[in-house]
């Protein structure tokens, strides 16, 4: 049987390295001949047409190149069940199948397409609390005092030249388009400088 194997990390941190070589041992353990190898460094919440990889893969799939796509887990084809049914829609089109080495999935049977689909949403369900969690303690953090964002470093002709353009009257904002300054900044050298 021809095979693809579809591979993906979040950042250029990770590695795909070693999603690569469990799935080469499973094609060879299944006596699959691997024709070809899709990679990317890309966020799995991003859509097909953000994913050059994995839209090579399913031109390719169109094109007939394999009949199994061999990935290293669900959440590597896409974090969200919107995307992933995407995807295994256009695959299940072409009569082409995934085979997720993490779950044991192999959408070519019928428990394993219905098995794919429930991991599907668990895997959207998953992103979805850490992203709440995410949210919880950036509010905690900013209730703590916490600062985000890069810290404008304020210089002493930054302030001569907030006070002079305050001292001809012009407004807080005007004075940041002027200077091209965040207008928090100009507010924080007024209110330090009493003007």
């Amino acid at each position: 049987m021809k095979v693809a194997i579809y591979t993906r990390v979040s950042t250029s941190q990770q590695t795909v390295q070693n999603q690569l070589l469990e799935l080469y041992e499973v094609c060879e353990r299944n006596d699959w001949t691997v024709v070809e190898e899709y990679s990317e460094v890309i966020s799995g919440t991003k859509g097909v047409e953000e994913r050059s990889e994995l839209e090579r893969m399913l031109i390719d799939a169109s094109r007939r190149k394999f009949d199994k796509v061999v990935i290293w887990s669900v959440d590597r084809v896409a974090r969200s069940m919107k995307h992933l049914i995407q995807v295994l829609s256009q695959l299940d089109d072409l009569d082409i199948d995934i085979y997720s080495y993490k779950q044991g999935i192999d959408t070519s049977t019928t428990m394993g397409k219905s098995f794919f689909h429930m991991v599907g949403i668990f895997a959207e369900l998953e992103n979805n609390l850490r992203s709440e969690r995410q949210k919880i303690g950036i509010k905690r953090a900013l209730d703590n005092g916490a600062q985000f964002g890069r810290k404008t470093i304020i210089d002493d002709v930054m302030i001569n030249n907030v006070v002079q353009e305050r001292e001809k009257g012009l407004s807080i904002r005007k004075i940041a388009d002027e200077l091209d300054l965040n207008r928090g900044v100009v507010l924080k050298i007024c209110q330090t400088n009493q003007i």
